[in-house]
C-alpha cells in the first residue's frame, strides 16, 4: 500500500528537471539514487514557482488596474474636476462645493480649512490642469473632463461660455456656491463667500480659477464701444441706495441714473455692476412730409399745407434727464421726434400762420417771415426740453386751390414785371459795362504810352549815366595822364637844369683860362690884337700899305698909347 501511493504520488507529480539531473548524476558515480532528498527538493521548487507566478500575475493585474482604472488623461484645452466621495463626513447645508484650500496663507488658516473641508464629500473647486493622472480612483472620486472652450462644453455641466475668453469679449463671473446676498444686493462679496455675480472682469485669455462650471458661471459679453458723436448714459445697478429717491438723477455711484455721461471710447464694463447706454447727440433731421406734413387754419379760415424739416441733436449737458423722462426703454431718438418735436411743430405752425392770410402765403416775403417767427418759438420751446434745434426750413406751402389760382396769376404777372424791370437793368449794366470796357481800353492804351515812354525815359537816364560814367573814367583817366605829363616835363625840366649846369660849368672851366690870359693883357681888345698878331706874324713877309689903310691903323695903335686896362669880371658873370 505504501508503495501504491508512493508510486501515486510519484505518478501525480513527475520529478523536475533538477531531480532528473541528481537521478543521472548519483548513476554516475554508480551509488542508488538519494529517493527522499530529491522529493523535498522538488516540492520546494514547486512553491517557489507558484510564488513567483503570482507575484507577477498581481504585479500585472494591478498595473493594468492602474493603467486602465486608475488613469485619467486630461487633453489640451481642457480641466479636471472632481467629486471626492470617500470622506468621512458631508457638507453642511445645501451646499456641493468643496472651497479650494487656501494658498499663501497662515498655517492656522490652513488648518481651519482642513478641519472644516478637508475630508467632506462634494466637488471640489480646485481643477486639475492638463495631464495624465493615476492618482485619482474612481472608486474616490467622480472624474469629469470640461472643455475650457465653450465649443465643446457638455449642457449636464452647466452654463457658461468657457474660461477661455476671446480678444473680442469680456468674461463676467457668477459664482454658485456661497451665502445668498443680502435683499437689495446685486454683487457677491467674496470676503463673505456670498454667490452670485463677481465684480471682477476677465480681459482676454485663460482663466483655469473659473473653469470649474459646477463652482462658476462665465458669460462672454462685448465690450462696450461709444462711437464718436454719441455719449453714454450710464446707470450703476450695484451701488448703495439714492439718498434721495424722488429724483430723476442721482449722485455719483448711488443706484441709478448717473448725472455725468461717458464720452466716445472704448470700455470693459460689467453689465451686472454698470449699463452703459449709447445715446447719439449727432444733428437728426425730422421730415414733415407725407403723414407728417402739417395742416393749419390761415386768418381766413382757408386751410394751408405745409412740408418740411427740422434739423435737431440732443443737448449733451441733459442727456441723462432726458434719458430718464423720454426713454422708455425704447428709442430715445424717435421718441423725441414723436412726442416733442412735431407736437411742438404742429403747434407753432398753427399759431403762427392763423396771423396770415390764404394769399400772403404764396408770397416770398410772408413765406419768409412766417419760417423765421416758426423757428424762433420752436428753438426756444424745445431749448427748454434738452433739444437744440438747429434749423426749421419750410419747403413749400400749399394754399388752398380756390385762390390759388388767381394768385399765382397775378404772382406770375408780378414777376413778368419784374423780370422787364430785370431786362432793362441788365440793358443799363450791358451798356455801362460796354462804356467801362471802352474806358478801360483807352486806360490801357494810356499806360501803354506811359509806360514806352517811361521805357524810353528810363533809356536815355541809363544812357546819359553810361555816357556820364565814361566820361569820368576818360576824365580820371586824363587827369592821369596829365599827371604822369607833369611828371615826364619836371624830369626833363630838370634834366634839363642839370645838363645846363653841367654845360655852364663846363664853359666856365674853359673859360677860365681864356680870362686869365685876357686878364694878363689888360683887356680883351690887347689880347685879341695879340692873338691876331701870333697867327698871322708869320705868314707875313712884307707889308704894302698906305697910312689909311687897315693896317695902318694896326701901325697907329702902336703908335697908340696905352692905358690900364681894369680887369674884366663880366666872363664869370656871363650865362651860356
Amino acid at each position: 500500500m505504501e508503495m501504491e501511493s508512493g508510486m501515486s504520488d510519484e505518478s501525480m507529480n513527475p520529478p523536475s528537471e533538477a531531480d532528473a539531473f541528481r537521478v543521472r548524476s548519483s548513476a554516475n558515480r554508480g551509488g542508488p539514487p538519494p529517493l527522499s532528498n530529491s522529493r523535498g527538493s522538488y516540492r520546494r521548487s514547486n512553491w517557489k514557482k507558484n510564488l513567483a507566478i503570482s507575484i507577477l500575475a498581481l504585479g500585472v493585474g494591478y498595473g493594468l488596474y492602474v493603467w486602465e482604472v486608475r488613469r485619467v488623461v486630461v487633453d489640451q484645452g481642457n480641466v479636471l474636476v472632481l467629486l471626492k466621495k470617500n470622506g468621512s463626513k458631508s457638507l453642511s447645508g445645501y451646499q456641493t462645493i468643496v472651497p479650494r484650500p487656501p494658498t499663501g496663507g497662515t498655517k492656522e488658516e490652513y488648518a481651519e480649512w482642513e478641519k472644516q473641508y478637508g475630508d467632506c464629500n462634494g466637488i471640489l473647486e480646485q481643477v486639475i490642469p492638463e495631464g495624465t493622472y493615476f492618482q485619482f480612483s474612481p472608486f474616490d472620486f467622480e472624474r469629469y473632463i470640461i472643455p475650457l472652450n465653450s465649443s465643446g462644453r457638455p449642457n449636464e455641466y452647466g452654463g457658461g461660455d468657457g474660461a477661455i475668453i476671446p480678444a473680442d469679449k469680456v468674461g463676467v463671473v457668477v459664482k454658485k456656491f456661497g451665502e445668498a446676498l443680502d435683499t437689495g444686493q446685486v454683487l457677491a462679496d467674496p470676503a463673505r463667500d456670498q454667490r452670485g455675480p463677481l465684480q471682477t472682469l476677465l480681459r482676454p485669455g485663460r482663466y483655469n480659477e473659473y473653469a470649474n462650471p459646477f463652482a462658476y458661471e462665465i458669460k462672454h459679453v462685448a465690450p462696450m464701444t461709444i462711437d464718436p458723436g454719441y455719449r453714454g448714459v450710464v446707470t450703476i445697478m450695484a451701488g448703495k441706495p439714492a439718498a434721495d429717491s424722488n429724483q430723476y438723477l442721482v449722485k455719483a455711484g448711488e443706484q441709478g441714473v448717473q448725472q455725468q455721461t461717458e464720452p466716445e471710447g472704448f470700455r470693459y464694463v460689467n453689465p451686472f455692476e454698470k449699463r452703459i447706454t449709447p445715446i447719439s447727440i449727432l444733428s437728426q433731421r425730422f421730415q414733415m412730409i407725407g403723414g407728417d406734413a402739417i395742416k393749419f387754419p390761415s386768418s381766413d379760415s382757408f386751410d394751408i399745407q405745409l412740408e418740411g424739416f427740422v434739423e435737431w441733436s440732443i443737448d449733451p449737458e441733459q442727456l441723462p434727464l432726458i434719458y430718464v423722462q423720454y426713454a422708455e426703454g425704447g428709442g430715445l431718438i424717435e421718441y423725441l421726434e414723436e412726442k416733442v418735436i412735431l407736437p411742438y411743430s404742429r403747434s407753432f405752425c398753427r399759431l403762427v400762420g392763423s396771423q396770415y392770410l390764404a394769399r400772403d402765403f404764396i408770397s416770398g416775403d410772408t413765406k419768409l417771415k412766417f419760417q423765421m417767427e416758426f423757428e424762433r418759438q420752436l428753438r426756444a420751446a424745445c431749448k427748454k426740453e434738452g433739444i437744440l434745434v438747429k434749423q426749421a426750413l419750410v419747403r413749400n406751402i400749399e394754399p388752398p386751390i380756390q385762390i390759388k389760382q388767381p394768385i399765382n396769376e397775378r404772382e406770375i404777372a408780378k414777376e413778368q414785371i419784374l423780370q422787364y424791370e430785370q431786362q432793362i437793368k441788365v440793358a443799363r449794366s450791358a451798356a455801362l459795362l460796354g462804356a467801362q470796357e471802352e474806358m478801360a481800353m483807352q486806360n490801357q492804351d494810356i499806360g501803354k504810352t506811359n509806360k514806352d515812354v517811361v521805357t524810353v525815359t528810363k533809356k536815355a537816364e541809363q544812357m546819359r549815366e553810361v555816357a556820364l560814367t565814361h566820361a569820368q573814367q576818360e576824365l580820371a583817366v586824363a587827369k592821369l595822364k596829365l599827371e604822369a605829363a607833369q611828371k615826364v616835363a619836371d624830369a626833363l625840366i630838370s634834366r634839363g637844369k642839370a645838363e645846363a649846369e653841367v654845360l655852364l660849368l663846363k664853359r666856365q672851366a674853359e673859360a677860365e683860362p681864356l680870362r686869365q690870359q685876357v686878364q694878363a693883357f689888360g683887356d680883351g681888345d690887347t689880347f685879341a690884337r695879340y692873338f691876331f698878331y701870333q697867327k698871322i706874324a708869320p705868314s707875313m713877309k712884307t707889308i704894302l700899305s698906305n697910312t689909311d689903310g687897315p693896317f695902318a691903323e694896326l701901325f697907329k695903335q702902336f703908335a697908340t698909347p696905352t692905358t690900364k686896362a681894369e680887369p674884366s669880371h663880366k666872363l664869370t658873370d656871363a650865362q651860356p
